[in-house]
């Protein structure tokens, strides 16, 4: 009867358009309110709710989410966007090839595809469109090299397919490197197909290419310097320990605040 219970309340609750965890929530803890001799009592959620986030690798999660609201809101995708405009806009399909390495590199600083898609589609989809390309094909170019996020490490669903079965996550993170290349280098070459078949509005694009070389490589590769090197920095911290309990350990002796009581009390596990 308490199994029953719990899936009529949940039930209802979707019915009644209350979001699905809040829902499982609901459903959950609302029996155990009225029957103490339910299994899932408020005391037995709660502390199951915390072991649960009580995990090392889901700290990266979060982490990840705001690295890439941060890097959304700060224009980096504008900034990596013109740096690979500067050298493939010349050729057939350039800006949205251009659009496609842009994915790439954000998807390894966000992690997540959906934030690969909303900042990198929200600057180059209008960008896109003005120079004369299919709305449809701009859209289209822009969600899936957005899904590059996903493969491309470093990558949320892979933390927490790691996190559940036990793999080794970044084992998980190396073997996404060269499906995620291949992937983009084959969304290039039906993006040079579909604008050969389709032509391009040369004389736009060639004005938008011709203000980025008005500014010289310098001047382009100055202001794109940091955003470049930002997936480089997040996988080297990943892969050299600098982001583990070790790291974090041996960082205190760098840190000129290392002597603060938390950084002393990390430990290598």
């Amino acid at each position: 009867m308490s199994a029953l219970a719990v899936f009529i309340i949940f039930i209802v609750c979707i019915i009644i358009s209350i979001p699905i965890g809040i829902s499982l929530l609901i459903a959950t803890v609302l029996p155990g309110a009225f029957d103490p001799s339910f299994t899932a009592g408020g005391t037995y959620v709660i502390r199951s709710m915390l072991g649960g986030i009580d995990s090392f690798p889901l700290l990266a999660v979060p982490m990840f989410v705001l690295s890439g609201t941060i890097m959304a809101k700060g224009g980096i995708s504008k900034k990596l966007f013109d740096v690979f405009s500067y050298f493939l806009g010349g050729f057939t399909a350039g800006l949205p090839c251009a659009v496609i390495v842009t994915c790439l590199f954000f998807g390894a600083i966000s992690g997540s595809g959906p934030a690969t898609v909303a900042a990198v589609g929200s600057m180059t989809i209008p960008i896109l469109t003005g120079l004369g390309y299919d709305k449809g094909f701009a859209a289209a170019v822009v969600a899936v090299a957005g899904g590059l996020g996903v493969i491309i490490p470093p990558s949320i669903p892979f933390i927490m397919y790691g996190t559940a079965s036990g793999e080794s996550v970044s084992e998980l993170f190396i073997a996404g490197i060269i499906p995620g290349i291949l992937i983009s280098l084959l969304l290039m070459v039906y993006a040079y197909g579909y604008c050969k078949k389709n032509g391009e509005d040369r004389e736009k694009i060639d004005g938008v290419v011709a203000n980025l070389k008005k500014k010289g490589f310098w001047k382009v590769f100055k202001e794109s310097f940091f955003a470049v090197l930002t997936p480089v920095i997040i996988l080297g911290c990943i892969y050299s320990g600098a982001a583990s309990y070790r790291g974090g350990r041996y960082f205190r002796f760098l840190c000129p605040f290392g002597k603060c009581s938390y950084l002393q009390n990390i430990k290598a596990p």
